[in-house]
């Protein structure tokens, strides 16, 4: 299998760090340090370098550190298939995400072809119990991974479905106008369709291949709709909901009402309804079979982050969780509160401590 790694990060006037270069020698870092100093943000810079706003969701102006004055820029190198690869993300004059590779400039979406990352932050707790829409978001970002065209087609998707919305509540009668949104709704909305279903096949593909599942549960996956055979049916499908549209001024059916139904499937209980500890076991279980499957679809493991798991675990589960993951043979960077952790982490540890001082986070590397 092909080896990926962070071996150097540089930011500059990002968030609380306003210059900070770092050189990365394990397969496993960690950040400690109080709530508040910088550790997060670290984490939040190397999501960047992957499509899209990153972990935290955040506008690329609001990366800029406080009173800089400056644009926020973040260089990197990667090892990729043991060959060296300099990626550098910042804002261009006007304020929008650029990237460079080996000095060249090219699209957003062509980090896709080099690399994964993934991530798990404590947001993400709620996601059982949060809406639909946070279910769908988590369930495409897993998607761009193993199809990049996906990230193109729900932005596409979105934007014809506010076409069409917006006819609904103009009470358009040319039906022109309609057919015109609704054909492109339905070819995008059907390949959208057509790849949540092929990975969520692939994570089930997965679980049935893993040989040691230990205390993560084993879950049963699917859409709480039907497949959508062709964009012939679910043009037909919008056709047929128009006059129920109209009523309610917005469009009712489509891969946009979809949801992500995830289940404990010993007890048969929907994750909504688990207990937290079971709904966090329930997240892990379906972190890694994510990292399982982009490893095994691509030859190389993804990039993992893991913002403050070690506060959600006990010992023997943590321990279990992160082997799951070495074993994949990840790069896996890591935050928690206190230094102590580290005597139930991988022993071949990269260790930082992150303490704020003078308006700056200050990062200093521990000595193993």
């Amino acid at each position: 299998m092909n080896n990926l790694n962070l071996k150097k990060l540089k930011l500059r006037n990002f968030r609380s760090h306003k210059s900070l270069d770092l050189d990365f020698y394990s397969h496993f870092i960690y950040f400690s340090g109080p709530n508040g100093v910088g550790k997060t943000n670290i984490l939040e810079a190397i999501s960047l370098f992957s499509p899209g706003r990153g972990l935290r969701g955040a506008n690329i102006n609001d990366l800029i550190k406080n009173n800089s004055g400056k644009l926020w820029d973040l260089f990197s190198i990667f090892k990729v298939s043991n060959i060296l690869i300099e990626i550098e993300i910042g804002l261009d004059d006007k304020g929008r995400k650029n990237l460079r590779i080996d000095g060249k400039k090219k699209p957003l979406i062509y980090l896709t072809e080099l690399f994964k990352i993934i991530w798990i932050t404590p947001l993400m707790d709620r996601l059982w119990i949060g809406g639909s829409s946070d279910r769908r978001r988590f369930l495409d970002r897993l998607v761009m991974n193993f199809f990049p065209k996906h990230a193109k087609n729900c932005i596409i998707y979105e934007q014809a479905l506010k076409k069409r919305n917006l006819l609904l509540k103009e009470n358009e009668k040319d039906l022109a106008w309609f057919l015109a949104v609704e054909k492109q709704l339905a070819l995008i909305g059907y390949q959208i369709d057509k790849y949540r279903r092929e990975v969520i096949e692939l994570l089930i593909e997965m679980q049935i291949n893993m040989k040691y599942q230990g205390f993560l549960p084993i879950l049963n996956i699917e859409l709480d709709t039907q497949p959508i055979k062709s964009s012939e049916e679910l043009l037909e499908e919008f056709q047929k909901s128009r006059q129920s549209d109209l009523k309610a001024k917005r469009t009712l059916v489509g891969p946009h009402k979809t949801d992500l139904l995830v289940s404990h499937s010993v007890k048969n209980i929907q994750a909504k309804n688990c207990s937290t500890g079971e709904q966090k076991s329930l997240l892990l279980s379906f972190f890694i079979l994510s990292s399982l499957a982009i490893s095994k679809k691509f030859g190389k493991p993804p990039i993992i982050l893991l913002d403050e798991i070690v506060a959600h675990l006990d010992k023997e589960n943590l321990s279990i969780f992160l082997q799951q993951l070495i074993n994949i043979n990840a790069q896996i960077f890591a935050t928690g509160t206190d230094i102590k952790n580290l005597e139930i982490l991988p022993c071949n540890i990269q260790s930082y401590s992150i303490d704020w001082s003078e308006n700056n986070s200050k990062v200093l590397l521990n000595k193993n």
